[in-house]
C-alpha cells in the first residue's frame, strides 16, 4: 500500500514538474537564439565599421580586397583626394557599406527556431570626417520575433535590439594633404597673406625687444 502511495506521489509530481521544466528549457533556448542572432548582427556591424573606416583611410582597399592586386588605373582604384574636406566622397563609401551590411543581415539564417532571423528596422552610417578627429559610426536597429504568443494575444513576442559601433579613422597622409591645401588657399589670398605678415613682423619686434 505504501509503495502504491509513493508511486502515485511520483506520478503527480512528474505531471506538474515536467511541463514546467519543459517550458523553462524551451524559453531558455529561445532566449539563447535571440542573443546568438544579436551577437551575429553586432559582429557584422563591427566589421562594417572597421571596413568603412579603412576604406575612408584608403579608398583603394576595396579594389585590392576584391581583385587581390593593386589597380593600375585611377578609375578602378577609386582615388578620392581631399575626402575629409569634400565629405560627399565619404558618403559614397557609407552608402556602399550600407548595401553590404544590409545584404549580410538579411541573409542570416536561424539556428534552432524557424523564423527567428533578424529583421532590419533602421541602418545608418554617417561618417564624421574632420581635419583632426574622424570616425565611422554604424547604428543598427533590428527585431527578432519569437515563435510563441501570449494567451489571448494576436501579436508575436518580439525582441528589439540596437547596436552602435564607432570606429576611429586615422589617416596622417590625408591630414597632411588637407593642411597643405588650406595653406595654399591662404597663401593665394592677399588679405590673409598681409595679415599673417603683420603678425610675423609683430612677433619679430617683440623678440627684438625681449633680447
Amino acid at each position: 500500500m505504501k509503495d502504491r502511495q509513493r508511486g502515485a506521489v511520483v506520478i503527480m509530481e512528474a505531471a506538474f514538474v515536467f511541463p514546467i521544466m519543459f517550458f523553462v528549457v524551451f524559453i531558455l533556448l529561445m532566449v539563447c537564439e535571440g542573443y546568438y542572432q544579436y551577437a551575429r548582427v553586432e559582429r557584422a556591424c563591427l566589421v562594417a565599421a572597421v571596413q568603412g573606416a579603412a576604406r575612408c583611410e584608403n579608398p583603394m582597399l576595396e579594389t585590392v580586397q576584391k581583385s587581390g592586386q593593386v589597380p593600375t588605373s585611377t578609375t578602378a582604384s577609386k582615388v578620392r583626394p581631399y575626402r575629409y574636406i569634400f565629405t560627399q566622397q565619404s558618403r559614397q563609401i557609407a552608402e556602399e557599406m550600407e548595401v553590404e551590411l544590409t545584404e549580410t543581415i538579411e541573409g542570416m539564417d536561424c539556428l534552432a527556431f524557424r523564423g527567428m532571423t533578424p529583421i532590419l528596422e533602421k541602418l545608418e552610417m554617417d561618417p564624421q570626417l574632420n581635419v583632426l578627429v574622424s570616425a565611422f559610426p554604424v547604428e543598427c536597429a533590428f527585431k527578432i520575433q519569437l515563435p510563441i504568443r501570449m494567451i489571448f494575444s494576436d501579436e508575436d513576442l518580439t525582441f528589439h535590439y540596437e547596436v552602435t559601433v564607432v570606429q576611429p579613422i586615422g589617416d596622417p597622409a590625408e591630414f597632411v594633404r588637407n593642411v597643405s591645401t588650406v595653406q595654399d588657399y591662404l597663401e593665394r589670398n592677399a588679405t590673409v597673406t598681409d595679415y599673417l605678415q603683420k603678425i610675423q613682423d609683430a612677433f619679430k619686434k617683440i623678440a627684438r625687444f625681449i633680447n
